[in-house]
């Protein structure tokens, strides 16, 4: 199967959090899988952009030929007992996501397969400029709202076991552990790799809560943004033909 597994880790996150970028490119090898960290360009003033620019990345690499596409945030580390994430599909689905502490999906582990799943993507990329209620971006502050609105009225997305997106329970013999919330403060860096993060984050602007909408400006950086990446990191595009061939035989 052609596999692509994916992170977006600037702004200081590649070296944040070093540790998970290399559990995710252990797990792609042991999969036999494309992996890509987006830590280029360092730096994007706006953290809403490099937060959103997974979703557009997902799209066109679902596009671009893989079968299966996997996106990882920078902050989640892969234990080496991971199984292998392609076999959770389940018939007529498409998106695979697990619910964070809220009892919402949560965006920081996707799961894609097939033309129904970039239709997904295209429906939450679409929904940009859409107003989200108050109640799906709810403590959010970036895409995470419109990924749980989009959710909420498909029926290509299936939830899966949280053992694959641990965000808020430190004892679970888990897959996938994502240092967010109350997980943060589990995650140990180095004093100069933690210095480093510092300054990094500084230099970007400060987040804010999730907007009931964004507007057509900010759909034309994220479009420049997706642009440039995908130059920078042409395996979004263009499905690795090695692995197409070794999948044709």
């Amino acid at each position: 199967m052609t596999t692509l597994i994916f992170t977006v880790a600037q702004n200081g996150y590649g070296i944040g959090y070093s540790k998970c970028l290399r559990s995710h490119a252990e797990y792609a090898a042991k999969l036999d899988a494309t992996y890509v960290a987006v830590v280029r360009p360092f730096r994007v003033k706006e953290p809403a952009l490099s937060a959103w620019l997974k979703i557009p990345l997902m799209l066109h690499a679902l596009k671009g030929g893989y079968e299966w596409v996997a996106f990882v945030d920078a902050d989640c580390l892969i234990r080496s007992t991971a199984p292998d994430f392609r076999a959770i599909r389940v018939p007529q689905k498409s998106v695979y996501m697990a619910l964070g502490r809220s009892e919402r999906v949560n965006s920081g582990v996707m799961f894609a397969t097939g033309p129904r799943g970039a239709d997904f993507f295209d429906k939450v990329l679409g929904s940009l400029t859409t107003e989200i209620p108050a109640a799906d971006r709810q403590q959010l502050k970036y895409e995470n709202g419109n990924v749980i609105y989009c959710a909420q009225h498909s029926t290509d997305v299936q939830t899966i076991d949280h053992r694959w997106n641990n965000t808020f329970e430190p004892q679970l013999n888990d897959y996938f552990r994502h240092y967010t919330g109350p997980m943060r403060d589990e995650y140990r860096r180095s004093s100069a790799n933690a210095l480093a993060f510092r300054i990094a984050r500084s230099l970007a602007a400060t987040p804010t809560a999730q907007p009931g909408a964004r507007d057509a400006a900010f759909v034309a950086r994220l479009g420049n943004l997706t642009q440039q990446c995908c130059r920078i990191y042409p395996a979004f595009v263009q499905c690795d033909r090695s692995l197409r061939a070794r999948a044709a035989g």
